[in-house]
């Protein structure tokens, strides 16, 4: 049976089950969960055609913490959705905020696109560095400015991918490493391209994710968010889609299921370890962002570097992917993020944003909620 069951999970496209990014087709509560990616140009308003881009942001396991209190075609104030929350994997939520980030530096771009300058008052109210609340994350507010130019980068917008499959073994040019991390608005960061940096980093990021995946408690957070099939996707467009024609019928018959995938014998489990590390050995190269503190501004400024980061890669035809695992902070993963501070020479500073570099076929987007389900009205939905 186990012989069966093997090859059944092959067929199903199990060795990737859980880095698929393939199609998706009609659910119940939303029929096109990658609508957003095609809907954004046809809002007029100009705050509205700003978020519906700013949505399309980079985010920690696609959670999109964002919501909105739209006060007027040109205000609004952003809330982080305390719902949205990584409390095993991200406990003081540095990586929601730097998703936050990603957020308001497509919106700002997205207002320049259309004549506007965005003006954003980041935490008005203060902030706790233990975790997010109920405060706001930023005041937005545009103004019209025949000074302002549209960024070049604004034009990847549509085209930027988090990609984490397995890359091809072509290698990046140093010139484009250089354009890639000189794009960040002034925020420091690194690269590593020689082979034994690399193979440094290759080997520390698939520790790494063996550890996540063997710790129970921060595998099983990646477990509860994961959307199998096409109608839980549609249902619910975010967290981690496993998707493709047959991934609905094999959970309906017990193959894929949050039981299976949270059982560390069964081939489901063996096999998404096995590719995301698989994944992580064809790395062709390294970039980091480096921020002075961890401050929730600084963090918010990682995010807004990170972002510019992906959209330059997208430019140049590079795949990017963010390796999360090594800089979180969880007990188990302690040696791991004094290493990687270490090897990337960020010791005694906080490295914000790890991700590697290579080439890849395109990927489909990953679902979203459209802006529609991210507007509040004073607090309430």
């Amino acid at each position: 049976m186990q012989t069966s069951r093997r090859n059944f999970m092959r067929i199903a496209g199990g060795t990737a089950i859980l880095l698929a990014a393939n199609s998706c087709t009609s659910g119940p509560n939303y029929p096109d969960p990658r609508l957003p990616w095609h809907s954004a140009e046809t809002e007029t308003d100009p705050m509205r055609f700003a978020l519906a881009h700013a949505l399309l942001a980079p985010n920690p396991h696609n959670r999109q913490p964002w919501m909105v209190d739209l006060l007027s075609p040109t205000e609004a104030i952003l809330y982080c959705d305390p719902t949205k929350d990584l409390p095993a994997t991200d406990p003081f939520d540095r990586q929601i905020t730097i998703g936050l980030g990603c957020f308001l530096e497509l919106f700002t771009m997205a207002a320049a696109n259309q004549g506007y300058r965005a003006e954003l008052d980041l935490f008005p109210e203060g902030s706790d560095q233990v975790t997010l609340d109920n405060r706001p994350i930023a005041k937005l507010q545009l103004h019209l400015d025949d000074t302002i130019q549209s960024d070049p980068l604004f034009a990847q917008v549509f085209a930027r991918r988090t990609n984490r499959g397995v890359f091809t073994e072509q290698k990046p040019t140093l010139e484009d490493l250089n354009q890639i991390v000189e794009s960040n608005n002034n925020i420091r960061t690194g690269y590593a391209i020689s082979e034994p940096e690399v193979a440094a980093l290759r080997a520390l990021a698939v520790e790494a994710a063996r550890i996540e995946f063997e710790t129970p408690h921060t595998y099983m957070e990646s477990v509860h968010l994961m959307r199998i099939g096409n109608q839980e996707i549609a249902a619910n467009p975010d967290g981690l889609s496993l998707e493709g024609p047959a991934m609905g019928l094999l959970n309906k018959i017990g193959i894929v299921t949050r039981e299976t995938l949270a059982d560390p014998t069964s081939s489901a489990f063996k096999q998404g370890l096995q590719q995301y590390q698989k994944a992580a050995n064809s790395s062709a190269a390294f970039v980091w962002i480096i921020t002075p503190d961890n401050s929730r501004e600084q963090q918010i400024a990682a995010g807004r570097a990170y972002i510019r980061q992906n959209l330059a890669a997208t430019e140049l035809g590079l795949s990017m992917h963010p390796l999360s695992q090594a800089l979180q902070e969880y007990p188990e993963m302690a040696e791991m993020l004094t290493q990687v501070h270490g090897l990337t020479g960020s010791t005694g500073q906080r490295l914000q944003m790890f991700a590697r570099l290579g080439y890849a076929k395109s990927k489909q987007p990953a679902p979203r909620y459209p802006l529609s389900a991210k507007i509040i009205t004073h607090g309430k939905t």
